[in-house]
């Protein structure tokens, strides 16, 4: 009966992600199968819980569950109706694999898959998995689906970050709302499937750009030999929001390498959704989605093909603006109790603590020289970037400063730590914040050895 109800609650939410995907999907899409499954669990994941947070202030428990479901189910009947009008952009026949190579990519993708269940479910849920996103998602259970409004200004419960955005516990109590219980081994599935989401997304984007034969390899090759994002703190199995994130940021990139190469609006709209989300599942989102429309703005600005797309990079910020303010502003009326890590930014505190500098810069080099966490991951990413930057497309030229303007923001904060340690704070965090761009490292390693886009 648990498995019918957990597949039951996954369908739920892949229906209403469906839906959305082929709503939101350029009219002259065409991509795999396996591309619309990741694009369909990350926005069935933020659709679902969305719906949660705000219907939740009306209803709860069955009646909760229940609304949100027929949205679902609505949303996906839209979307196909959307789609039978202009004709299916999959057909069955391209379900399967086509090539030698094909099947031998599926066969390694699902050893992957093998291994990541096997981690996740033999390692307990992390500090911040079982903490600050679990336990959130139990008390939403307990409480109909709902988080009770009190929690947010309860000053017992600052060990549970109450100012966390609340994406991955919401969907997880969604889960727990179809089980009838709270059962924290059953719910890592949501991490398993954050993972096929990430091979997926990596292997559609690939061919997105024209990549095939052995290079299809090279991006799926990287997770599997890269320890940190299989296991430990912020990896695939740990429970944290961190990979999930990436898996976000991944999907926005790839979307934003479609609409420079296609100069399609839609596309660019499907990306601001996606940044939304990923402002939706951590606070670090937010640094994400600005750096990717500052890029998007020049982008915009510097090619004359582009400059008529202004009104579809307002609608593609408008999303992940409207989650920040609105976040901030629920946040500041629950009066919610923020452990504040960071001093205020200000030229007073960079002045003061620039002496910092230098130990920030060893430290984040010698984070990305650890062999235990990354292997020889950043030593082929500086060489595809070199790569990249070297290329005679200006687009792949974007790839390596949407990686490098995060890191650097990312870095640069620890100047302003109010940790009695600044460099111990850094070394507890840093290595976690690099695996929101790592996946983005992984497909722009793959595409280093294309060169350039068709």
């Amino acid at each position: 009966m648990d498995f019918l109800l957990l597949t039951v609650a996954l369908l739920i939410l892949l229906l209403g992600g469906l839906g959305t995907s082929l709503l939101l999907l350029p009219n002259k899409w065409r991509a795999s199968a396996a591309e619309l499954f990741g694009l369909s669990f990350l926005l069935g994941s933020a659709m679902v819980s969305a719906l949660l947070f705000v219907v939740g202030f009306l209803l709860s428990g069955a009646y909760l569950r229940w609304s949100i479901a027929a949205c679902c189910l609505v949303t996906g009947l839209f979307g196909q109706l959307k789609m039978r009008r202009r004709g299916w952009p999959i057909k069955f026949r391209e379900l399967l694999p086509a090539t030698t190579t094909d099947w031998l990519l599926l066969a390694f993708s699902a050893v992957q898959i093998t291994v990541v269940a096997w981690l996740c479910f033999w390692r307990v849920l992390g500090w911040d998995g079982l903490f600050n996103f679990e336990s959130k998602a139990r008390l939403a259970f307990l409480n109909g689906g709902v988080i009770p409004p009190e929690f947010f200004s309860d000053p017992s419960r600052t060990w549970m970050l109450q100012s966390y955005p609340l994406l991955l516990p919401l969907t997880e109590s969604w889960l727990y709302l179809w089980l009838g219980r709270a059962d924290q081994e059953l719910v890592k599935v949501i991490f398993v499937l954050f993972f096929v989401s990430a091979l997926c997304l990596l292997h559609g984007g690939a061919r997105r750009l024209g990549l095939n034969g052995w290079r299809m390899f090279v991006p799926s090759l990287l997770l599997f030999t890269t320890p940190l994002l299989l296991i430990g703190d912020g990896s695939a199995s740990s429970g944290y929001a961190d990979f999930p994130l990436a898996v976000f940021y991944l999907a926005a990139v790839i979307w934003l390498m479609e609409f420079w190469r296609s100069g399609d609006g839609a596309a660019l709209r499907l990306a601001g959704v996606l940044l939304a989300a990923a402002c939706w599942m951590k606070q670090e989102g937010a640094i994400l989605w600005l750096t990717a429309m500052i890029f998007v703005a020049i982008r915009t600005w510097l090619d004359a093909a582009c400059r008529r797309q202004w009104r579809a990079f307002a609608t593609a910020a408008l999303p992940g603006a409207m989650v920040i303010a609105g976040w901030q502003l629920f946040v500041r009326l629950n009066h919610s109790l923020n452990i504040s890590q960071f001093s205020s930014l200000g030229f007073g505190t960079l002045q003061n603590n620039l002496w910092r500098v230098p130990t920030i810069v060893s430290a984040v080099g010698g984070e990305m020289l650890n062999w235990r966490h990354w292997g020889v991951f950043w030593l082929i990413a500086l060489a595809a970037a070199v790569m990249l930057w070297r290329s005679k497309s200006r687009d792949l030229k974007m790839l390596p400063l949407l990686v490098l303007l995060p890191l650097m923001i990312y870095s640069g904060v620890y100047v302003f730590s109010l940790w009695p340690s600044f460099l111990a704070h850094l070394e507890s965090s840093f290595p976690r914040l690099l695996i929101h761009v790592a996946l983005v490292i992984a497909f722009s390693i793959g595409t280093a050895n294309f060169g350039r886009i068709r």
